[in-house]
């Protein structure tokens, strides 16, 4: 991690008004909110919207995230929160605009920031949310100076041109933002989906040579799972968690590639213990200095509801018995402690870190995923499918 994106001006403020909160709720504990599954993530969204766009949670980070937006606008909008997907990428966009580049993260006063590197995923994320919008194709059309710009931009800082595959030369950040990430199944899945939506919607030209999502099968699929890193590297035989679960969730790559080996080996490498689902059975030997004294199992062997969601997900189109536990599990989880936990540890409850300097946030926004996934099974969600007249709902408050 660099000293220089610690230091960001546009960063400094959040680590006042985070660690406020944070240590707000370990005085006070977090929001419970009452129900189900419908009502309690329908209150987390509502927390998460503030009037202009959605915040990455109603916890701590109350920043827009391109990465959580992203993943979870396709979700978003079955549930019916379409003009709201709409807004926030105008917001979004418009902000990126005045500062001339998209970034992992907007923080207060629509100050764009990277955390704590060039986001390999944010370009196609926003991407993929602008496919789902209602206005995408306006938004694209508004802003297509910044996403032409952008995508060039991805293509000389991303991609190493001679392999087709991402460089090694630079840190990019990831879903595991605080580890030292470069050419990872991750980071290329990313590739694969910016390539797929820009030559299906003809937006604008792939600044990289076709058959990215081939160079991902080759370089880094073992069989039955995909590996960390590519073949002869140093990772090459790690079983990683969003390795695996990402190109399969983004549609990269296709399910009969070996989605339900591929969800059997996670399951045998203890990723998915007791419930999905981990980065690594083991802490991250490449974590940064401040992540391996304070929050050690942060990124690497705690379990990320959002990477659950994704693997649940693909299990109920493969392996439905496998996926409605790990729904059940998850839902559980969430009607039990009234919220959506960013990350929870090996006994269920919401991660800490050492001497308790550190909680697992609260109100996640990509609890919309599983809302989504719970809708898909109205008895165990106790949520019947979404209106396809609706709108979305009303215009929340702003947070406080």
């Amino acid at each position: 991690m660099r000293l220089s994106a610690l230091l960001d001006p546009a960063i400094l403020p959040a680590y006042v008004s985070s660690g406020a909160r944070i240590a707000r709720r370990a005085l006070r504990g977090h929001v419970r909110h009452a129900g189900s599954t419908e009502e309690i993530v329908g209150a987390v969204l509502e927390r998460c919207w503030d009037g202009d766009r959605y915040a990455a949670s109603g916890g701590q980070f109350r920043q827009f995230w391109a990465r959580d937006f992203g993943f979870s606008a396709p979700a978003l909008m079955r549930l019916g929160h379409g003009d709201r997907v709409d807004a926030s990428l105008d917001w979004a966009l418009s902000a990126w605009g005045r500062a001339g580049r998209i970034t992992t993260t907007i923080f207060p006063g629509r100050r764009p920031a990277d955390v704590w590197d060039y986001g390999v995923d944010s370009l196609p994320l926003v991407l993929r949310a602008l496919r789902a919008a209602p206005s995408g194709e306006r938004l694209v059309s508004v802003h297509a100076a910044l996403l032409a710009t952008e995508v060039r931009r991805f293509g000389s800082v991303v991609v190493d041109p001679a392999s087709g595959l991402v460089g090694t030369g630079r840190r990019l950040s990831t879903h595991r933002d605080t580890v030292a990430t470069a050419c990872n199944a991750y980071a290329n899945a990313m590739v694969a989906s910016l390539e797929r939506d820009l030559r299906e919607t003809g937006w604008f030209p792939a600044p990289f040579a076709r058959g990215s999502a081939d160079r991902l099968v080759a370089a880094f699929w073992r069989g039955d799972h995909f590996a960390e890193g590519p073949r002869g590297g140093v990772d090459a035989d790690l079983v990683t968690g969003d390795a695996n679960v990402v190109p399969f969730w983004l549609g990269v790559v296709p399910d009969d590639l070996g989605a339900a080996a591929m969800l059997a080996a996670i399951e045998a490498a203890g990723l998915a213990d007791p419930l999905p689902l981990r980065y690594s059975a083991a802490p991250s030997r490449d974590a940064d200095r401040v992540q391996r004294v304070f929050v050690p199992d942060y990124q690497g062997t705690a379990i990320w509801t959002s990477l659950g969601a994704m693997a649940i997900e693909i299990s109920l189109r493969v392996d439905p018995d496998r996926g409605a536990r790990w729904l059940r599990g998850h839902l559980d989880v969430v009607e039990r402690d009234g919220t959506v936990w960013e990350v929870l540890d090996r006994s269920l409850m919401p991660y800490r870190g050492r001497v308790g300097l550190w909680r697992a946030d609260e109100a996640m926004l990509w609890g919309a995923l599983l809302l989504d996934l719970a809708r898909r099974d109205p008895g165990r969600g106790r949520a019947g499918p979404p209106d396809p007249t609706d709108d979305g709902p009303a215009q929340g408050r702003p947070m406080a």
